[in-house]
């Protein structure tokens, strides 16, 4: 795994560091916020994982990844996977949204299987309403979480920077196509 310095979603200070990170390097505080879609899943050995979930999403078996620098969604069935990064993504489809209150990005995924659309949205970090109603949930500092939850249609997920004081939201909402819908 290459090397790379500490991102505001890793763990606290006074953990060690990952095994083939360096720690001399001085923390880059991230500006934006990478999302890359794929009908192909990802190579996920590169991350690092920090949870994952089991979900059910457009009636569809899913999973919900925390990882390292964000977070991953994967559809296999209908060939979605959502993988978002506080670092560039090499991804064909990727699109990027500053780390900022009043952000608002827009971005959407179709394939012959499914339609996403994913509405972005910069609030204070006192927007945040805690991990308790997500479907998985990690904090990386006191104030610093990543959550995804299941929502009617789709997912939601919030990531917080309390270097930006920032709780960024975001909504997917899902719409599988028919055979007959090409």
């Amino acid at each position: 795994m290459p090397s790379h310095p500490p991102s505001p979603t890793e763990p606290p200070a006074g953990t060690e560091p990952p095994a083939g990170t360096d720690s001399s390097q001085p923390a880059e505080t991230p500006t934006e916020l990478y999302f890359g879609y794929s009908a192909d899943a990802p190579d996920l050995t590169a991350v690092d994982v920090k949870t994952v979930a089991p979900a059910t999403l457009a009636g569809e078996p899913a999973v919900l990844t925390v990882i390292g620098e964000s977070h991953y969604v994967g559809l296999p069935a209908l060939g979605f996977h959502e993988l978002c990064s506080c670092k560039p993504l090499p991804n064909e489809r990727t699109h990027r949204t500053p780390l900022s209150a009043g952000a608002e990005r827009e971005f959407s995924f179709e394939s012959d299987r499914l339609d996403a659309r994913t509405v972005v949205e910069g609030r204070p970090l006192d927007a945040f309403p805690g991990p308790e109603a997500a479907t998985v949930a990690y904090r990386f500092d006191p104030e610093a979480w990543t959550t995804i939850r299941v929502a009617d249609g789709g997912y939601e997920t919030y990531h917080t920077y309390p270097e930006h004081d920032l709780a960024l939201y975001t909504e997917t909402t899902m719409t599988p196509r028919r055979a007959t819908q090409r």
